[in-house]
């Protein structure tokens, strides 16, 4: 599985307008539900992306420095689907929702490398979709 890595044009522009944050074992970026507020970029540590629960074919993915987490949610402003635990001490860049699309707005270029994210994310969760239609049941 991808890990939504950031191509560094991303990752500088968000380091540029994102506030860098400690996160410690066991806590929580965000969970399933939760109201949107913005991204995050992981700059040191791991985070579990997944369900609240592993589901056959859809499992949880270790994502580590460079990954962008909570990108569909906050382009879509929906509640987050997944939920982001920390699995190990972390240093994140927090972007709040205004902060990005005013970035993109102002340097649309980086919109491509959105997209390759987004794109990423959809082809796992179509592959995870395909992965379960043909698991026994």
């Amino acid at each position: 599985m991808g890990t939504l890595l950031a191509p560094d044009a991303l990752k500088e522009q968000l380091e540029i307008v994102g506030s860098p944050i400690k996160k410690g074992l066991g806590s929580f970026l965000f969970r399933r539900g939760d109201e949107v507020s913005g991204v995050f970029l992981i700059s040191r540590g791991a985070i579990r992306l997944g369900l609240e629960r592993d589901l056959p074919g859809f499992p949880a993915r270790r994502l580590g420095p460079g990954s962008v987490v909570g990108l569909p949610a906050t382009l879509s402003d929906m509640p987050y689907s997944l939920t982001a635990e920390v699995l190990e001490e972390s240093e994140v860049v927090y972007v709040p929702r205004p902060q990005l699309l005013d970035l993109l707005r102002e340097k649309p270029d980086l919109c491509f490398h959105v997209m390759t994210i987004l794109s990423e994310e959809l082809t796992q969760t179509r592959a995870a979709i395909e992965h379960t239609r043909k698991s026994p049941a």
